[in-house]
């Protein structure tokens, strides 16, 4: 294996994240700089990344909903990563999990500026269904109710796109209000693949306000909120705990 093969392992980042740490020089062997990507006979935890990470502290109080023993369900909140994607990042929910709850894992995630629920369960637990519903407001006006079934191609890391065939996964889309231009909407889908929501929402001429990626961006964030989950016979859904997204979270964008 080589040195960002071991970097990628040991610190949990991605082997391209890793390389562009070695070409920076910010990983050392034995106090010293490592210069090239060299091959190594067998794993060597004596590699060390030096960069600044920070402090992770957090109340859990403010992060935990409900907890059924095989699943767990948390609150994200916009403007955090799901996962860590890099050791510099502040505090993300998997730091939580991990140090809260060792034996579980995320059956999914939510974008750095979606909020709602999210749920982990426990590595020994195979969930059969699993059912997800968001609120979006977005641009343009939906009259009717909309069932997306077409395919996402997620081959590129950055952006999905869609292809005009029939997919595995089905949205069901719902306009709930309208206010001025926007409409907010009600989505329901079983297991969302990455990105399918809003680029669906943006296939259909109806991009999530916010969506700098997908197409609507003037706006401070991305206005998609994950509010209910369901995984078996266990659900959790947002009410009152945290405030859903409401017709003032437009006034400002007018």
């Amino acid at each position: 294996m080589k040195v960002s093969d071991i970097i990628s392992k040991k610190y949990n980042i991605s082997k391209r994240l890793a390389k562009k740490y070695l070409k920076e020089r910010r990983v050392s062997y034995q106090g010293k700089i490592v210069k090239d990507d060299y091959i190594v006979e067998q794993f060597n935890d004596h590699f060390v990344l030096e960069v600044s990470c920070p402090e992770i502290n957090f109340n859990l109080k403010e992060f935990l909903l409900d907890d059924f023993r095989d699943v767990i369900f948390f609150y994200k909140p916009p403007f955090m990563h799901t996962e860590r994607h890099k050791p510099t990042d502040d505090l993300c929910l998997s730091d939580i999990l991990t140090s809260e709850f060792k034996d579980f894992r995320f059956i999914s995630r939510l974008d750095f500026e979606t909020d709602g629920v999210i749920a982990a369960i426990k590595n020994s637990y195979q969930p059969v269904k699993v059912y997800k519903r968001y609120i979006a407001w977005v641009k343009g006006i939906v009259n009717e109710n909309i069932i997306f079934d077409k395919k996402i191609d997620a081959n590129k890391k950055k952006k999905v796109s869609i292809i005009d065939q029939k997919g595995d996964n089905v949205l069901v889309i719902k306009p709930i209000r309208n206010y001025s231009f926007y409409t907010l909407v009600d989505v329901g889908v079983d297991f969302a693949h990455r990105h399918q929501i809003r680029a669906a929402l943006s296939y259909l001429n109806f991009p999530i306000v916010g969506d700098k990626l997908y197409g609507d961006g003037d706006y401070e964030r991305l206005l998609l909120q994950c509010y209910f989950t369901q995984i078996d016979g266990f659900s959790l859904f947002l009410d009152d705990i945290r405030p859903a997204l409401s017709i003032a979270s437009l006034q400002n964008f007018q």
